[in-house]
């Protein structure tokens, strides 16, 4: 065979080669190919139904940056995807995909230019958006991507803005209607009058509306408390469906600027992979406030915990814990038992039954030895504390300021002492009860001999 048949069959096979090469590239980087693979029919058939498809925009025009197709990462991470298809049955892809930046705000795509970043784009019938204001936002001082906002989150669609999304990140560690949770954020403030007028019924003699009640400062949690739900806490539980468990990563989880690093940063993970979501809807009105003990009880039982731990009040040197705290009986431990306060209000009261589950018959009578031993001292501190109260009032005009100020300071510690006491209920620690109540009546003594 000559050497020119030899070129020409060469020249031919490598003809066929790069014609191969170059129609495998255009074939496995059409959408239709990355369908095939049955860990990419859900996602392929999302984004069938999606705008992108619409536009004729492939899997890989957003999945890897521009220019980048070609290159051996490229590649790699394509044989990545291969590996994952041939090694496992599953039906949803494991690791998260990832969208570059560089992939959205691509010249044909969405240029970062003033009219896109100022664009007021309608989010919902009454809420316009404008990128602007969000390229310039950082979580735990990391930036956002674009993939932070736009997300995979429902069977739906491929590519979509959750308003889940939009309530965490505004009403997270945000008070009502203050910073990003302020309502003005987003909504226009209504000047529709909400005055009702009767048929045939006088005009109001002043006009409501919302810009009204604002300029008066009037608190929008007064009728709107009820639209924010829940506080978008982290479920740890979640770090371990990607990672091994470890008392390291529980104490990882802790540290909200490395965890925003790693995941928001990194596009490693989407919010509600780590966090409860925060709802933001019209519900009952009335029954969210009532139950919110917090918003007009802070810690109602604080007094109760202060007794039951010997700390608090003034005048110990050391604490006097009850033994139940140190063994860590909580409170099911001994109230169990179904009652009602003075207002009929369901309560759970304190069972002495417990006490001779735990310990024998004869500690069942002791809990009413306590109350009374602790009720007969406190009666005692009341009496002494009227005493001293007369004595201030009887020493005006008669003693120097300072010596009454004195004496004051010393009634307003006893008061303190008696306070703990009996809001907290003497029982849970009749010991550390009786030690405080003792400091009060010192110090009513102290007080009446100091203005004698």
């Amino acid at each position: 065979m000559s050497k020119k048949v030899v070129l020409i069959v060469l020249a031919v096979v490598v003809a066929i080669a790069v014609s191969g090469i170059i129609g495998a590239e255009y074939y496995t980087s059409q959408s239709q190919f990355c369908g095939s693979c049955h860990i990419m029919k859900k996602h392929y058939n999302q984004w069938s139904k999606d705008k992108h498809s619409e536009k004729n925009i492939k899997c890989v025009d957003c999945h890897y940056s521009p220019g980048e197709k070609m290159t051996p990462h490229a590649k790699f991470k394509g044989l990545g995807q291969l590996f994952s298809y041939l090694a496992t049955k599953d039906e949803i892809v494991q690791k998260k995909a990832k969208v570059p930046d560089f992939s959205c705000i691509a010249s044909k795509c969405h240029p970062q230019n003033d009219e896109f970043l100022n664009k007021k784009i309608k989010f919902t019938e009454k809420i316009s958006y404008v990128h602007k204001s969000h390229f310039e936002k950082q979580i735990e001082g990391q930036s956002l991507h674009c993939d932070t906002c736009h997300q995979h989150v429902s069977n739906e669609k491929h590519f979509e803005v959750p308003k889940v999304a939009c309530y965490l990140c505004h009403f997270k560690n945000s008070k009502f209607n203050e910073g990003r949770g302020k309502c003005s954020s987003c909504h226009e403030i209504p000047d529709k009058p909400l005055n009702k007028i009767e048929e045939g019924g006088e005009p109001p003699k002043k006009v409501i509306t919302h810009k009204t009640l604002e300029e008066s400062k009037v608190s929008c949690e007064s009728c709107h408390y009820q639209i924010i739900q829940g506080k978008g806490g982290i479920k740890k539980e979640g770090c371990f469906d990607c990672h091994d468990y470890s008392e390291e990563m529980l104490k990882k989880g802790d540290d909200r600027k490395l965890m925003h690093e790693s995941h928001v940063a990194s596009q490693e993970a989407h919010c509600f992979e780590c966090h409860e979501p925060i709802e933001h809807r019209e519900t009952e009105f009335m029954d969210v406030a009532r139950r919110n003990c917090s918003v007009c009880h802070p810690d109602h039982h604080v007094q109760q915990k202060m007794l039951i731990a010997g700390t608090g009040g003034t005048g110990m040197d050391q604490d006097y814990p009850i033994r139940h705290f140190n063994m860590k009986v909580n409170c099911f431990g001994c109230h169990t038992k179904d009652s009602a306060d003075m207002k009929g209000v369901k309560v759970m009261a304190g069972n002495p039954d417990n006490c001779a589950a735990c310990h024998t018959e004869r500690e069942k009578k002791l809990v009413e030895k306590w109350k009374s031993d602790v009720l007969d001292v406190i009666e005692e501190a009341r009496e002494l504390e009227q005493e001293a109260l007369q004595a201030i009032e009887g020493a005006k005009g008669q003693q120097s300021s300072d010596k009454i100020k004195k004496a004051m300071a010393m009634v307003a510690v006893g008061q303190e002492n008696i306070k703990i006491v009996v809001a907290g209920g003497g029982v849970h620690n009749k010991k550390y009860s009786v030690l405080l109540l003792d400091i009060a009546i010192e110090n009513f003594d102290e007080a009446v001999a100091e203005l004698e």
